[in-house]
């Protein structure tokens, strides 16, 4: 369709030139020439600018017509973790509103790492999006000295929800504040351990920083995942470990077979309103975040990002915000791509004195 609209264009243009430039009285070869040389130039300008409309009709029709196939989100945890509730219900969102499946892909373990490095490589179009915690690209870079992805490998899409996370132990454990654990800890060095999903997440960090703060000694024992660990502390094999509040712990906490000892960020849970923050049992420099987050590969087309964006936000904010968010533990987020990028490039930044003083290397 290009090329026809193109020479009907510039044969228009040609006989308009020729009759501004023709001059009966001076029928010289030379101004024959010299309108045959415009003519010429504007032809070359036009097919410059008509291979460039040709380019642009298909990244404008691939942001109408996404998605025409099924979408995978690549999830960077095990399945039945808090995380693992907010994909599917994401997906199941996504899938109704675009009337095309969203598959949910569990990729754990390797400090996110799997996940990451999967996505990264995909094709830059839409289809296979990350969905993890912004510890992949703000904590990840400290701890490794190289990694087989960079923030310049993805295009921020979204940032679904924040995690308020409780430090909780086995029953067994005769503590039930914060400071009777320190007391106990003190009174017994390293024969308490804590459970984290993996090695160098935020999890990891914050209790390492909590020991020190604490002056305390605990053991780490890392895991795949959530459900791993509480499995452990409702067998007293790890005595600790600070997760999300909902989903697979809120049912031992509620019952007793976990106590709550202090939840994190700046006010109490709604979930657990008898159980301190942090702050208030006396760590208010301890304020450990996680941040769910959706990533596409270098490259997808902003329009798609931008639908996807547009999505996400809608359902966080609205959708599933008192459905799945309030009752797991997360409040809803969904700023721009924008925002997410600033936020990742901040939080990089934030996080290297707390993984230096950890002392914490992975390679």
């Amino acid at each position: 369709m290009v090329w026809p609209i193109a020479d009907s264009v510039l044969d228009s243009m040609g006989r308009a030139l020729e009759n501004g430039l023709h001059n009966p009285c001076h029928r010289s070869h030379d101004a024959f020439r010299r309108r045959q040389a415009m003519h010429s130039l504007i032809t070359r300008i036009a097919r410059i600018i008509g291979v460039w409309a040709c380019a642009l009709v298909p990244l404008c029709g691939a942001a109408q017509a996404f998605p025409d196939r099924p979408v995978t989100l690549v999830l960077a945890y095990s399945a039945g973790s808090i995380s693992d509730v907010l994909a599917r219900s994401v997906a199941q969102q996504l899938s109704a509103r675009w009337k095309q499946p969203v598959l949910v892909d569990n990729r754990p373990g390797g400090n996110q790492i799997i996940a990451a490095s999967l996505v990264a490589k995909a094709a830059a179009d839409g289809y296979t999006l990350l969905l993890c915690d912004d510890g992949v690209f703000t904590l990840n870079p400290h701890l490794f000295r190289k990694l087989p992805y960079s923030l310049e490998d993805f295009a921020p899409v979204a940032d679904l929800a924040q995690l308020q996370m409780v430090l909780s132990s086995a029953r067994q454990v005769p503590a039930a504040s914060i400071a009777e654990l320190v007391a106990l800890a003190r009174a017994r060095p390293g024969t308490l351990n804590y459970g984290s999903f993996g090695t160098g997440n935020i999890v990891h960090l914050a209790m390492d920083a909590f020991s020190r703060m604490a002056a305390i000694e605990l053991v780490h024992v890392p895991y795949k995942g959530y459900p791993d660990a509480i499995r452990d502390v409702l067998a007293n094999q790890v005595q600790l470990v600070l997760g999300g509040i909902g989903g697979p712990a809120l049912q031992y906490l509620k019952s007793g077979a976990m106590r709550p000892l202090a939840v994190t960020g700046p006010s109490r849970s709604p979930l657990l309103p008898d159980v301190p923050t942090l702050a208030e049992a006396g760590f208010a420099r301890l304020d450990p975040q996680v941040n769910f987050i959706l990533m596409a590969p270098a490259g997808t087309p902003p329009a798609v990002v931008r639908k996807i964006n547009a999505a996400a936000a809608v359902i966080v904010r609205q959708e599933i915000a008192a459905t799945v968010l309030a009752p797991n533990g997360m409040r809803p987020l969904g700023a721009s791509p924008d925002a997410l990028a600033a936020s990742l490039r901040q939080g990089r930044a934030a996080y290297a004195e707390l993984v230096k003083s950890s002392g914490v290397r992975l390679d």
